[in-house]
């Protein structure tokens, strides 16, 4: 049996414990993540921001080739909204990015949800775009914005009372696999 010297043996327990002090740094940032997403000046805990930023796709993400059958579906990854809820405060904006896609959006008014999205509703996409089916549904509607295709683009909305926003991408295959998310709009008394 072949033992360790003891030079070894002095030296494994202070390398296990520099070790774990660097993963539980690694784990702990000093400030959140998503901070400089959503932060117009206010310091953490604080208040709420005035402005956000939401990206509308992932295009570094899923499969580099579309779904098929046999897929795993990972593609669908590109289609969500990053993050998918922010909080603002009443009179702040939101600036929705789209990157180069077929991604278009549409912001319902407080207390519609995506189940209550008429689907069935539908319109052809922007000039210059591919024949893609886009929802448009009216009801309660605050904003339909929609831009060129494949090309970013961008969008901002101002939210001047509190509630709960849904924002949809209108691309109905996007919709159906869930690109859908919220801006809550807090009351400046909250």
């Amino acid at each position: 049996m072949r033992t360790l010297p003891i030079r070894s043996l002095l030296v494994l327990p202070l390398v296990v414990g520099l070790y774990a002090c660097a993963q539980w740094q690694a784990g702990n940032p000093a400030s959140p993540s998503g901070a400089s997403l959503a932060q117009d000046g206010a310091q953490a805990g604080n208040s709420t921001p005035l402005t956000a930023v939401v990206r509308f796709g992932r295009p570094d993400t899923g499969s580099p080739f579309p779904p098929v059958p046999q897929h795993d579906q990972s593609a669908h990854a590109k289609d969500s909204l990053t993050p998918s809820n922010v909080v603002i405060d009443a009179g702040g904006s939101v600036r929705f990015e789209v990157p180069p896609n077929v991604h278009q959006l549409a912001i319902y008014d407080k207390g519609k949800g995506p189940g209550a999205v008429n689907t069935s509703i539908l319109t052809g996409g922007p000039t210059g775009c591919p024949p893609v089916p886009l929802i448009n549904d009216p009801l309660m509607r605050l904003a339909f914005q929609t831009g060129p295709c494949f090309q970013p683009w961008s969008y901002t909305h101002e939210f001047s009372s509190a509630g709960k926003y849904l924002v949809i991408c209108t691309f109905l295959p996007h919709f159906e696999v869930g690109m859908y998310g919220y801006v809550t709009v807090r009351g400046r008394n909250e």
